[in-house]
């Protein structure tokens, strides 16, 4: 079992120690780890880019509260995507919800996430070898970032930050591009029986599907039938949404080959 101190909520403080014990982070090298308290920060969720000197994203989250980050550099012998997978995947099994990911130049130009972004140089590569996602607690006003990028020399950097907010607006939901992503690269989507926002949630959803006409998936879990209903409504083709009777595992969505 993988450990990850980052997901722990009640006690404990995240410690590099654990983190360092998932695979993809064997012999890294730990290049700083800074706490701090009462901050606010803005994190962004969407592309980043300079507009008459000002820092812009396409949308973005401001929180306040405690901001914990620690940079790694990694071991020759592994590689930053592997790193980002292992810690991503980690923290969803756990119950954190992906609110943001991109990938490469879709993020935006890697010196402003490194400069403008994290305030740490150590962080610059090649846009297209970049990585960067926001995640969100299902049970406590918590937030992960992870990014990483693979330098000109062909090192790998993880960077890792977890903030103890004091609160998290209601409603937030992936953007389509993001489920999109999601999609493609783990075949499926967990969805929730207890929906905050129906309407935008399958407004969203069906967004992702139709920017890929190609996509077709099944619904299984207790409340399958409600989601392919509301997906209809939101423009998605009925031939594309199939639905498996089986409704004792959890409410999720799986790609068809």
């Amino acid at each position: 079992m993988l450990l990850l101190a980052f997901m722990q909520t009640a006690t404990g403080q995240a410690s590099p120690e654990t983190v360092a014990g998932l695979p993809a982070l064997v012999d890294a090298r730990q290049l700083g780890h800074t706490q701090q308290l009462a901050v606010e920060k803005i994190y962004p969720l969407g592309s980043v880019r300079r507009i008459s000197g000002q820092l812009r994203f396409s949308a973005e989250l401001t929180i306040s509260g405690e901001r914990n980050l620690t940079t790694w550099q990694l071991s020759p012998v592994h590689t930053a995507d592997a790193a980002f997978a292992q810690v991503r995947e980690h923290l969803q099994q756990e119950g954190s919800r992906l609110l943001y990911w991109c990938e490469g130049r879709d993020c935006g130009p890697s010196n402003l996430w490194a400069n403008s972004v994290f305030g740490n140089a150590r962080l610059y590569g090649p846009d297209e070898h970049q990585r960067y996602a926001v995640l969100v607690s299902a049970t406590s006003p918590e937030l992960f970032a992870l990014y990483t990028v693979t330098r000109g020399n062909g090192r790998g950097m993880l960077h890792v930050e977890h903030f103890r907010a004091d609160d998290l607006p209601d409603n937030l939901y992936p953007a389509a591009a993001t489920l999109l992503l999601q999609l493609r690269n783990d075949g499926q989507l967990e969805l929730a029986n207890d929906q905050g926002n129906p309407m935008l949630e399958a407004t969203q959803l069906a967004r992702a599907l139709n920017r890929d006409s190609s996509l077709r998936v099944m619904l299984a879990g207790e409340q399958a039938a409600g989601w392919r209903e509301q997906l209809i409504e939101a423009g998605v083709r009925a031939t594309r949404l199939e639905l498996d009777d089986n409704s004792e595992v959890a409410t999720r969505m799986q790609v068809l080959p």
